[in-house]
């Protein structure tokens, strides 16, 4: 994953990299330093992100999901 993909994602699940960083247990500084060029390479955004971010997308999903469940299944009740 690149940095313009990363800041894709991040944009499509409407975090910011300071939400990224507190989901994740990352340092800020090292989420804005993903992507940054350090000699002649950019520092590399690690192989777990993009996982992190597929499971982060489907766990909200779900949440949403159940909520409206649980929100008709009381309604029902009363």
């Amino acid at each position: 994953m690149d940095k313009n993909i990363f800041l894709s994602r991040l944009k499509e699940l409407k975090l910011n990299k300071q939400e990224f960083s507190e989901l994740s247990k990352v340092p800020y500084s090292t989420v804005t330093n993903w992507g940054v060029m350090r000699g002649d390479k950019p520092m590399i955004i690690p192989n777990w992100v993009e996982p992190f971010l597929n499971y982060y997308e489907k766990s909200k999903k779900l949440e949403y999901v159940m909520t409206e469940i649980c929100q008709k299944i009381e309604s029902v009740k009363k």
